[in-house]
């Protein structure tokens, strides 16, 4: 779909296995895993920075981090502590804030690294000005504010997959259907063999394959005066299909959609959203200077990881219901949620999961409005590929 820039590298195997990962999430979860490590003492600080710290104050905690707000002598920092994981981790996200910094992206800024204090799996860093990206929706921001940003965050997230783009390569379907046979979710006949369909369309359909962020959604984006801050660097370094990344985003968007509908029924938000999620796309497409026939394919494949997307989070709140129905107490510890809100959201990943399948339907050609019916009226008709004629 696009060329890379850089050569071929011999790195560590493909890796699609992001339900994998959320089985793996969903252990960490569970009260018998090690002891937290202890805050980090101001003397700790102190002897990390070399410099005097006036205060230390926790800001924000769940189940998998702490997140400390610190005053020093030449200003404010920020200190991340990670409650899961390890040494290589926390190695990983200090090492990676400092390799995204390199990039140098035009509007792209990053927080400088200040100090590793690896006996408490901490890391400190600069704070980050400006609003979220979420916390812009939420708190009515100024419209172009809102739309300059995502724009900005789609060009920005182009301009780090041409640096980090190891391989052009098909979509490795045989993987992407392996991880997805893993999700906590059932499907139809008809939407199992709308899936299939994809997979063959979408064969020998070539993307970028190289390190993936992970995480890029609008909860971990600041913007501030026309510039963007990452504040969640990758933990691991993964190498998959990329656009995992653009997924995840619209991913997140389309949940704040919900959320806000949900709270504020009667908001003019919807469109705002909606016009948020086409800025980032032509951002990141614009980047690319992808042509129209690519473009075409680009949106079928970019559904397809939409879904793969949502197979994930469903498996995490299922997986996080679970805890919550063994009445486990890290369910109130670490801050998973309140139950009834994890089965709310698990309606509507459901919901969600039905929806992109009738866009997927709507995407695949030839196939239009004869699987977008089955699909409605719920029958499990023969769906052959090709479609007949």
């Amino acid at each position: 779909m696009r060329k890379s820039f850089l050569p071929v590298i011999a790195v560590r195997p493909l890796d699609c296995g992001h339900i994998e990962t959320a089985h793996q999430r969903i252990k960490e979860m569970q009260p018998n895993r090690p002891h937290d490590p202890e805050p980090p003492t101001v003397f700790e600080l102190e002897e990390a920075l070399g410099e005097r710290v006036h205060k230390c104050k926790l800001w924000k905690s769940n189940w998998r981090n702490r997140i400390y707000r610190l005053e020093l002598a030449s200003g404010v920092a920020v200190a991340k502590q990670l409650l899961t994981g390890n040494s290589a981790k926390l190695q990983c996200e200090f090492d990676q804030l400092r390799l995204l910094a390199r990039l140098e992206i035009p509007g792209l800024r990053v927080p400088k690294a200040l100090a590793l204090l690896p006996t408490k799996r901490a890391y400190v860093m600069e704070s980050a000005p400006g609003k979220t990206i979420r916390g812009m929706l939420w708190n009515g921001s100024n419209g172009d504010d809102t739309l300059q940003a995502c724009d900005l965050a789609g060009k920005i997230l182009a301009r780090i997959h041409i640096a980090w783009t190891q391989s052009i390569r098909p979509i490795p379907v045989e993987l992407l259907a392996r991880d997805l046979a893993a999700a906590h979710w059932h499907l139809s006949l008809s939407q199992r063999k709308i899936l299939q369909s994809a997979f063959r369309s979408l064969a020998k359909v070539e993307v970028s394959i190289g390190q993936i962020y992970g995480d890029y959604n609008p909860a971990n984006l600041l913007f501030k005066d026309g510039e963007l801050y990452l504040i969640d660097p990758p933990s691991v370094v993964r190498r998959g299909v990329q656009l995992w990344d653009f997924s995840c985003f619209r991913s997140s968007m389309r949940r704040e959609s919900w959320r806000l509908n949900l709270w504020r029924p009667f908001g003019r938000h919807a469109g705002m959203i909606k016009q948020s999620v086409a800025a980032f796309e032509r951002g990141y497409l614009g980047s690319l200077n992808e042509g129209d026939s690519a473009r075409t394919l680009f949106t079928l494949a970019a559904r397809l990881f939409d879904l793969h997307r949502t197979a994930v989070l469903i498996t995490l709140e299922k997986g996080k219901i679970d805890i919550a129905r063994k009445k486990m107490s890290v369910a109130g510890a670490y801050h998973l949620g309140y139950s009834l809100t994890n089965r709310v959201s698990l309606f509507l990943l459901k919901m969600e999961k039905c929806w992109l399948f009738r866009q997927l339907a709507r995407e695949l050609p030839g196939y239009g409005p004869r699987a977008l019916c089955w699909l409605v009226l719920g029958v499990d008709l023969d769906l052959t590929y090709p479609p007949p004629a």
